[in-house]
């Protein structure tokens, strides 16, 4: 899949992000997190949506005193609108006349009123297929801290179909959505994709029940901040950092059917290469890190994240590294990887819950 982002007629990007730039490079980056406002001139989202009756041109054959004469007439179709970019007459796509248009602008104002003190920020906002989908990612205010200079960030994603082939989409998101790839990859976490909201009735009256979504968004980031924690406080010792890495990346035993000197010589530089990053990786000199299971899991996607990947442009092997690092092996292991490291991180993570509870009480 490409990023599919929209590509003016002057070869600028619809798309904004805010710190660092996108793999693929495209779009306008700002040296801070965006507000709204900022978000919307710089990729250029301030078109609006029109509609326009749709009609069939049908041929008739006219009697004459010269004969019969082909000739077209219009038929409008009823019941059916063309929604269409005011900027450029693009066809975004055809809806009923029961279609709701929710602009950009709404969108936005919409996530501002969301947050008290209007405290959203925003992360990236782009369009797809020429304006068919807007994206938007807010980063909410709360920010999550593993120790001390290892925080973790809350993002939110609202999308908008604007040809008419989905609904209004809204929810929590651990990935920083930046293109169709990943945004494709937030809807299939479940959490964003099923809190959809159609573009029928009043719009407006349903985005209310975001608020109750939002509650909801919060606790899955309670959770998973809990167990970065109690990642964090489980120092590894020597025997469960050498069953760690045998979990993620056994050695294949010489009677294997599929065992060759050279997959196993590879396997043995994974492992090595792990090692290094969970021992020596930048991440992992941060005071409260070093040598915990929080370590163990960073030093796995640190080393899916950084694998050369193949390509003929710089642009082609990002992309590459991209997929792999979120798409099929690369994202299943770093998975994987987490859940294995939560295993070692049991009694930590069963203490926090029951002081959490007690506090509670």
């Amino acid at each position: 899949m490409a990023h599919e982002i929209t590509i003016r007629a002057d070869g600028s990007a619809e798309a904004a992000f805010a710190m660092k730039p996108a793999w693929h490079g495209l779009g306008v980056v700002l040296d801070h997190p965006m507000s709204s406002a900022e978000a919307l001139k710089a990729a250029q989202l301030d078109w609006q949506v029109i509609q326009r009756e749709v009609a069939v041109m049908i041929p008739e054959i006219i009697q004459t005193q010269w004969g019969p004469v082909e000739q077209q007439r219009y038929l409008k179709i009823e019941g059916t609108l063309a929604n269409c970019r005011s900027d450029n007459g693009f066809v975004l796509g055809t809806v009923s006349d029961q279609y709701q248009v929710v602009q950009n602008l709404e969108a936005f104002q919409f996530l501002d009123e969301l947050i008290e003190n209007h405290e959203m920020q925003y992360e990236s906002a782009f369009s797809l297929q020429g304006g068919r989908k807007v994206v938007l990612l807010g980063r909410l205010p709360k920010v999550d801290t593993v120790v001390p200079g290892d925080d973790s960030l809350r993002y939110i994603l609202m999308s908008l179909h604007h040809d008419g082939t989905g609904a209004i989409r809204f929810g929590p998101c651990a990935e920083r959505v930046v293109c169709a790839n990943t945004y494709a990859i937030a809807l299939a976490e479940g959490y964003v994709k099923e809190l959809a909201v159609p573009h029928k009735g009043d719009v407006k009256a349903k985005l209310a029940q975001a608020r109750r979504i939002l509650g909801l968004a919060n606790e899955k980031f309670d959770q998973y901040a809990q167990q970065t924690r109690a990642l964090a406080a489980h120092r590894m010792t020597g025997e469960e950092w050498d069953k760690y890495l045998d979990i993620m990346c056994p050695v294949p035993d010489r009677h294997d059917p599929d065992w060759t000197e050279e997959r196993e010589e590879r396997i043995r530089k994974t492992r090595e290469d792990i090692a290094v990053a969970y021992l020596l990786g930048e991440s992992q000199r941060l005071p409260g890190i070093e040598r915990t299971a929080w370590a163990a899991f960073n030093a796995v996607t640190e080393h899916i994240d950084h694998l050369p990947r193949r390509g003929a442009t710089r642009e082609r092997k990002a992309e590459a590294r991209f997929n792999t690092c979120l798409y099929g092996p690369g994202r299943d292991q770093k998975e994987r990887a987490f859940q294995a490291a939560c295993k070692f991180a049991e009694n930590e993570l069963v203490l926090m819950q029951a002081i959490d509870n007690t506090m509670a009480a």
